[in-house]
């Protein structure tokens, strides 16, 4: 009788909801920080920032998932030792493609990016070229994902946040108090998660190098294994390209509202909305890591694995269960995290504050499903529904533009809660699944 958790679903989604949990705490911590040692333009313009860079960097996702899912096929048909040569076959053209590209684009358009978000020039050209290292972070984490590595997956990228916590602490109380200094920092720390990469996959091909065991006929398997897909080609740069798009329209939803805040609204009302969304967004993203174990697990080239559906049920139950007991904490006590992260808001404030982290949370939460469904289509490698996000996120810029002269700062939570479940609706699962073995089209 197979065990309860024969697939290691709830093991590795345990495992990476600590990592994660332990990167929240990291980025709470920063936060904290930030938010008292900044004025309220600048820690409003880091969030701005901070969230371009979530926005923008989710089509490096798309590389994470496509490395992932083509590592993963070879893992299932016995070629693991194949995907540091897979890696190795991705990383240089799109890392030496937008190494001069983002950054020159950033600066000579450096102006117009300033005068959009009311902030220094200089600060969109930081923020879009770390858009290049976090580039690469992705790629580790598809190599580590693909490969069921799940405790470097879980815990090597948050070094980045350690080192940003730390770092960005040491420099704002040396008198940097500027969003520049934590923006470095960042940069900083995805530089070490670069290196804790590379030593993973130093090892990764010192094993692959190995001679391998002979095959006798006491260790022979009677059942022959499937010839490895190729790591790419046409279908590969398909899949490429759809799940970039597919999480550019996701990142839109997921991080691009403080951005749009600081567009629309005074700096003041910016920097306010600026921390109601980061305590929104740390409790919402709580239980997104189980979409990264899910993924590796449903794998496939076209045909559906043994118990895929029941472990989508699996997952759905889980993050619903986590995204549900982090989003009451905000809804039934926003004072909490807010005084734990800012200290005590200013009574004139204070009612706009509470509303603001009561109704980002309520609009976020449909999105921690959204992504946990995005990622089991992707992993099955079916784009017709994911597209639609890009769809959905024009109509959530669309409706808060709309709707800011009658909501004020409510009009881009009242647009993304609409937009939201609009998406889970969309990538909600079919009543029935395909039987395994059945090819999708």
């Amino acid at each position: 009788m197979a065990r309860p958790d024969d697939s290691g679903l709830l093991r590795h989604g345990a495992l990476m909801v600590v990592g994660t949990f332990a990167g929240a705490v990291c980025n709470a911590g920063f936060h904290m920080v930030a938010g008292r040692l900044l004025p309220e333009t600048a820690y409003g313009a880091l969030v701005a920032m901070l969230g371009i860079i979530l926005a923008f960097s989710q089509p490096a996702l798309a590389l994470q998932n496509t490395l992932a899912h083509r590592i993963a096929l070879l893992r299932r048909t016995g070629n693991a030792a194949a995907a540091a040569a897979c890696f190795r076959r991705w990383l240089p053209w799109p890392v030496f493609l937008l190494i001069p590209l983002v950054p020159a684009a950033a600066w000579l358009f450096r102006a117009p990016l300033g005068a959009f978000w009311h902030v220094d020039p200089a600060l969109p050209v930081l923020a879009l070229a770390l858009l290049v290292p976090t580039l690469g972070m992705s790629l580790f984490s598809g190599l580590w994902q693909g490969m069921q590595a799940f405790a470097w997956l879980a815990f090597a990228p948050q070094a980045w946040g350690v080192v940003r916590l730390a770092l960005g602490t040491a420099l704002m109380l040396l008198g940097l108090r500027t969003a520049a200094a934590p923006l470095l920092a960042q940069g900083a720390g995805v530089l070490l998660v670069l290196a804790l990469g590379f030593l993973y996959l130093s090892r990764l091909g010192a094993r692959a190098a190995r001679p391998p065991i002979p095959v006798t006929a006491s260790t022979a398997s009677p059942v022959p294994v499937p010839p490895a897909p190729a790591p790419g080609g046409a279908s590969s740069l398909r899949y490429l390209l759809f799940s970039c798009l597919s999480l550019i329209g996701y990142g839109l939803l997921m991080n691009f509202d403080t951005a749009l805040a600081k567009h629309l609204f005074p700096a003041d009302t910016a920097g306010l909305f600026a921390k109601a969304a980061t305590i929104a967004r740390t409790a919402v993203f709580l239980p997104v890591p189980i979409a990264a174990a899910l993924f590796p697990k449903v794998a496939t080239d076209g045909t559906l694995p043994p118990d895929t559906a029941r472990l989508l049920r699996r997952a759905l139950l889980y993050a619903g269960l986590l995204v549900t007991a982090a989003a009451a904490a905000c809804l039934l006590f926003p004072r909490l995290p807010w005084y734990i992260l800012y200290g005590p808001c200013p009574a004139d404030a204070a009612p706009l504050a509470r509303s603001l982290v009561r109704t980002l949370t309520l609009a976020m939460s449909p999105l921690a499903l959204v992504y946990l469904l995005l990622n089991f289509e992707m992993a099955q490698n079916r784009f017709r529904r994911p597209l639609l996000l890009l769809p959905c996120a024009a109509l959530y810029l669309l409706l808060s533009f709309l709707l800011r002269s009658r909501l004020g700062p409510h009009a881009i939570p009242a647009s993304l809660l609409a937009v939201s479940l609009l998406a889970l609706l969309l990538l909600s699962p079919r009543t029935r699944s395909p039987m395994p073995g059945k090819r999708f089209q």
